[in-house]
C-alpha cells in the first residue's frame, strides 16, 4: 500500500516561507482503525525549527509523533490518526481539521487540511476514476484505428488517379514531339496514325 504522504517546502520562494504540496491531505479509514502518514520537510533555506500543531477538530483524532524539529536539508516526521467507534455514522458529516506548521520562530505559520474519508468509499471512487480512465484510453484507441482505416481505403484510389493523370501527361508530351516532328518533315499521315494510337490509349487507359 503506498503511504500517504505531505510535503512541506520551506524557504523556497522567499526567506521562510512555507508551501505545502497537497492542500487538503485525505486519509481513508475505517472506524474504529488507525492509519498513519508522514510529513516531509523539505528546506531550501538556512537551517531552521519547526513546530507542529494541531487545529481543534484534529486534536483527539491525529498525533504528531514529533512536534518540533531543527530541520538542516530534509527531514520526515510520522503522525498517526485513529478514529474511535464512538464516531460511528458521522464521517461523512466530520469537517476537515487544520495542522498548523510554524517556522522562523513563528515568523510564518501557515496550515494545510487533514481530511478523514470513509475507506470503502475512497477506494470506490479510485476504482471509478480508473474506469473512467481507461475508457477514455479505449475511446481514443477507436478514434485511431478509425482514421486510419479511412486513410487505408482513399490512398489506393488517389494513387490510381495520379498515375492515370502522369500516363496522360506522357502521352501528350509524345503527342507534341511526334507532331513537331511530323510538321517538320511533312508526313501529314504518319502524323494521323501516330495521333490516333496515342488518343486510343490515353482512352484506353483511363477506362
Amino acid at each position: 500500500m503506498e503511504r500517504i504522504q505531505q510535503k512541506i517546502y520551506l524557504s523556497r520562494k522567499s526567506r521562510n516561507s512555507i508551501e505545502f504540496e497537497s492542500d487538503v491531505l485525505k486519509i481513508p479509514l475505517k472506524l474504529g482503525d488507525e492509519t498513519s502518514f508522514e510529513m516531509v520537510i523539505i528546506n531550501r533555506g538556512e537551517p531552521t525549527h519547526v513546530h507542529f500543531s494541531l487545529g481543534n477538530e484534529m486534536a483527539d483524532k491525529v498525533m504528531i509523533l514529533q512536534d518540533k524539529v531543527y530541520v538542516i536539508d530534509k527531514e520526515k516526521i510520522a503522525a498517526i490518526v485513529r478514529l474511535p467507534k464512538s464516531y460511528a455514522g458521522t464521517i461523512e458529516d466530520m469537517d476537515p481539521g487544520a495542522i498548523f506548521v510554524s517556522t522562523g520562530y513563528g515568523a510564518t505559520k501557515k496550515s494545510f487540511s487533514l481530511a478523514i474519508v470513509e475507506q470503502e468509499k475512497q477506494k470506490k471512487v479510485q476504482i471509478e476514476e480508473k474506469v473512467e480512465e481507461g475508457v477514455e484510453i479505449e475511446g481514443r484507441k477507436a478514434k485511431k484505428e478509425t482514421k486510419e482505416a479511412r486513410t487505408v481505403v482513399v490512398a489506393p484510389e488517389k494513387m490510381a488517379l495520379l498515375r492515370r493523370l502522369a500516363v496522360s501527361t506522357v502521352a501528350i508530351a509524345l503527342f507534341l514531339c511526334s507532331f513537331a516532328i511530323i510538321v517538320i518533315s511533312f508526313h501529314p499521315f504518319v502524323f494521323a496514325l501516330i495521333a490516333a494510337a496515342l488518343f486510343m490509349f490515353i482512352v484506353v487507359y483511363n477506362l
